[in-house]
């Protein structure tokens, strides 16, 4: 298990994460996102999140549909699968924050391959956190959902 205390959240990768840092450009503006991902075969499973300049409800849902868009947008995406989905929260009663969960497949942005994307999409505080399984195949499902479902914000 990996916790980030700058990020607080834990989450079980499948494989040692490395850790970067970029800016996006969203609709609001340009802001910092921290990663950390894993590659396993041709899957990477990641996490970012971007701290909030503060904990706006309205800037929080416009960040969080901004990633959503690009994301997509990068798969070539045309149609996706949303749905509501239950986040963890370790020190929250109850223990659970409602997040988006996207699913989409698409042609990479070379035109070469297929790609497919498994997402969920949470914000809480002063944070927007994107959370990713995306790669030309589809890893095994439990790989899948032990990652999504160990997420946890601290």
């Amino acid at each position: 298990m990996v916790q980030s205390d700058d990020g607080a959240y834990s989450i079980t990768y499948p494989a040692k994460p490395s850790s970067d840092a970029r800016e996006v450009h969203l609709s609001t503006g340009v802001l910092p996102m921290h990663m950390q991902a894993a590659r396993v075969d041709q899957a990477l499973f990641a996490v970012g999140v971007i701290k909030l300049p503060r904990a706006d409800l309205a800037l929080r849902a416009q960040v969080m549909a901004d990633l959503q868009k690009g994301l997509l947008a990068n798969l070539g995406a045309a149609q996706s699968q949303v749905q509501t989905v239950q986040i963890r929260v370790a020190s929250q009663s109850p223990p659970f924050v409602t997040g988006i969960g996207v699913y989409a497949r698409g042609q990479a942005v070379d035109g070469k391959a297929q790609r497919f994307v498994d997402a969920r999409f949470v914000a809480h505080g002063d944070r927007v956190y994107q959370v990713v399984v995306l790669g030309e195949k589809a890893p095994p499902q439990d790989q899948i959902e032990q990652f999504f479902d160990s997420f946890t914000l601290e």
